[in-house]
């Protein structure tokens, strides 16, 4: 069934593939279409940003290029989708920096435990061009990253409150299917649990687990505060979702064209951080009525007990040497 369901995603992006590259208006004029493939809804900050950045795309290049954003997963998985980046078959998508990671080791360094102070701390990492040299990495597997949005601060909400790092201790924590956020919940004190993200409010209400982490938008959205009450600002991840565009798409565009799409993609991050941002705020104001308890342990502790991993991921090459050593430099004094 799998391969039946993978063989006509196949053919459905063969298909817009080969009715996409030149397209005409109502009023006859020749525009290409830039599509991007996204597995959020229409709601999401990053979707709102890539959208703001086709419609000024369109307008600085007098309607030569329109984007249309197949939101919903709608093309299939996120492994599946940078494959049809690196053919061309679509032009660009939005994915987890993991997925970047499968094809250069690298990029492990964006989503380091403990990296970020908070999501501007990243922000002002994107703008500052800190990872430029990093995303020109993939240029191997016909692809580039074009820049860095984010999903959220990650932090620990759990069943019990959690006002100390010694409050961690022992505790199972849902996290997602990684080697390296298993590591860091052991050296921050717990034990790390892995399970999809739909299952933890049936994990946390029966005990399976005594706590989950991620951003106050998943918190809200999946109403896990409803059996885990007590949300702590444990600051562990800051998470990284990168863009990605299709290398023969990218060439495709001419000089001035180009600088304009740098220009606006990198103006587009500015604006999914700044809408994200405003999104957590909603999301809190929106839960603190419903009995939950915010908390503020120890960050810059958990950041130490955590920091052997951290300089793991780190030390891995010259290029996350150099991206680490950058980052801690645009760290607030």
């Amino acid at each position: 069934m799998k391969k039946i369901v993978s063989l006509i995603f196949i053919i459905l992006i063969m298909a817009l593939n080969t009715s996409c590259s030149k397209n005409r208006d109502e009023f006859g004029e020749t525009y290409q279409t830039i599509r991007v493939s996204f597995n959020q809804n229409t709601e999401h900050p990053q979707y709102l940003a890539m959208k703001k950045f086709g419609e000024e795309f369109e307008k600085r290049t007098n309607g030569r290029y329109k984007i249309k954003i197949y939101p919903n997963g709608v093309l299939g998985s996120q492994n599946n989708t940078v494959e049809f980046i690196r053919t061309g078959a679509l032009q660009m998508a939005i994915v987890p920096s993991s997925s970047a990671e499968v094809y250069e080791t690298d990029f492990a360094i964006v989503g380091a435990p403990y990296l970020y102070e908070g999501i501007d701390h990243m922000s002002r990492a994107v703008q500052a061009g800190v990872y430029d040299d990093l995303f020109k990495m993939t240029h191997p597997y016909n692809f580039e990253v074009e820049t860095i949005y984010t999903a959220g601060e990650r932090n620990v909400y759990a069943k019990k409150p959690i006002e100390t790092v010694e409050d961690l201790e022992g505790q199972i924590i849902r996290v997602n299917d990684s080697p390296t956020y298993i590591e860091m919940t052991k050296l921050m004190g717990g034990n790390g649990a892995v399970m999809s993200q739909s299952e933890v409010y049936t994990a946390l209400q029966q005990g399976v687990v005594d706590a989950a982490e991620n951003s106050e938008l998943v918190y809200r959205d999946f109403k896990n505060y409803e059996v885990a009450p007590y949300y702590a600002y444990t600051k562990h991840i800051v998470h990284p979702d990168v863009v990605i565009a299709s290398l023969e798409f990218l060439n495709s565009l001419n000089e001035d064209d180009r600088k304009i799409y740098d220009e606006l993609i990198k103006e587009s991050s500015k604006y999914e951080f700044e809408l994200f941002s405003q999104k957590i705020e909603e999301a809190k104001k929106e839960i603190q009525g419903s009995g939950v308890t915010f908390s503020y342990p120890d960050v810059e502790a958990l950041r130490q007990k955590v920091l052997p991993l951290t300089e793991k991921i780190a030390n891995q090459s010259d290029t996350t040497k150099k991206v680490y050593e950058s980052i801690n430099e645009l760290r607030e004094r």
